[in-house]
């Protein structure tokens, strides 16, 4: 019977987790993820950008040629990319598709876990936390232009990502389950995240005048007019689940074994009415960046990007979590499984608004053509 209980709470503290705690994060860094050639070169832009891809990376180098056009087009781009330390193609295969029946080889039948199974399962942590991500770019139409000395763009985007940091608790409790004495800490779970509708201008000159060894001197600065589609943020989350064997509940009730939920959390939300879909936040960004040739081979660029930050002030809600539980029965009783699934829900008040700086990057990058130094060489090599 305690087998059963167990299993049918783990299950629902599965479900529970599933359907409450997810929520998302972000960063982003211009068109770095929606640009074949950025993405072919292992995002390397910060000296090699050029055109409209240079727009949100470095926007110096649009005062640079690029491939002798003036003016450079796109249209709809879209970008999209995810992963996950959580699961790995070799752990889905060893544990989540069965084994052949010895009985009937064409038919597979459960795989039952060993403790070394599990161990190998939580493996999946690196320094006990696995990250999930996942982020989406797009932007309907950009326009560059590249005139002597001068080069501009003008870029709108609309650009949505999440990112999920879980401990290793959130797999082991439902794998190694309500044990006497032991404790799950789940403090380190990450959730925060936001969708943001941009529009960049960026402009970049080639400084007059050049030093020894050093020449083409480009300086670029990129505005952005930011406007919120949806925030949520994690200001902290703290969170215990232990478990007590008999009569040693420090709490003083008489419990033949119980389980003692702690959680104390506070999340900021903001996202937009659907009956009224108007922007929930605005703000303005900045990126600026320098390149220069050296020794007339070598193209060496820097930026910083995403200087600014993001008001909040639409819609917005305060999530606060602060609970502390004894459960004895929760397979069974109705009261408390409410109670539990209560407890991660938190309470959602309104609020007023919040401000969140944006995800300031440095970026440094070196790049050389090789065949420019060595003629022999097929193709062009950088």
């Amino acid at each position: 019977m305690k087998t059963l209980r167990n299993f049918r709470f783990v299950a629902f503290v599965i479900v529970l987790l599933a359907t409450d705690v997810v929520m998302v994060s972000t960063s982003f860094a211009g068109g770095d993820n929606y640009s074949p050639r950025l993405v072919g070169m292992g995002r390397a832009f910060t000296a090699s950008s050029r055109g409209l891809d240079a727009v949100g990376v470095n926007p110096a180098n649009l005062a640079l040629d690029d491939r002798n056009a003036t003016v450079t087009l796109n249209l709809i781009p879209l970008g999209l990319s995810a992963g996950s330390d959580f699961i790995n193609l070799k752990i889905y295969n060893d544990f989540f598709t069965g084994i052949p029946d010895p009985v009937n080889p064409e038919k597979r039948i459960p795989k039952f876990l060993t403790e070394d199974d599990k161990d190998k399962l939580l493996e999946l942590f690196p320094g006990g936390v696995a990250r999930t991500q996942f982020k989406f770019e797009s932007a309907p139409i950009g326009l560059s232009l590249q005139i002597g000395n001068f080069g501009f763009a003008l870029v709108p985007s609309v650009q949505s990502s999440f990112s999920l940091d879980l401990e290793k608790e959130y797999l082991e409790l439902p794998l190694r389950g309500f044990p006497a004495n032991k404790e799950y800490t789940l403090d380190k779970t990450a959730v925060n995240g936001q969708a943001v509708a941009e529009v960049n201008a960026s402009f970049a000159y080639i400084l007059p005048f050049v030093l020894p060894m050093v020449s083409d001197i480009s300086v670029g600065l990129g505005i952005k007019y930011l406007q919120g589609l949806a925030f949520a943020a994690t200001d902290h989350y703290n969170g215990t689940i232990k478990t007590y064997a008999n009569n040693i509940n420090p709490y003083g009730e008489d419990f033949p074994d119980s389980t003692v939920v702690d959680l104390n959390f506070l999340q900021w939300v903001a996202a937009m009415n659907p009956d009224d879909p108007q922007p929930v936040g605005s703000g303005m960004g900045y990126d600026i960046g320098i390149v220069a040739t050296i020794m007339n081979h070598i193209q060496f660029g820097a930026s910083i990007t995403n200087i600014g930050s993001i008001k909040w002030d639409k819609n917005t809600k305060a999530i606060i979590g602060r609970s502390h539980m004894a459960l004895t029965a929760p397979a069974s009783n109705k009261a408390e499984q409410d109670q539990f699934k209560d407890a991660f829900k938190g309470e959602t008040v309104d609020t007023t608004g919040f401000e969140f700086d944006l995800p300031t990057a440095i970026n440094i990058g070196v790049a050389v053509q090789l065949d420019d130094i060595f003629e022999w060489m097929p193709f062009r090599w950088l």
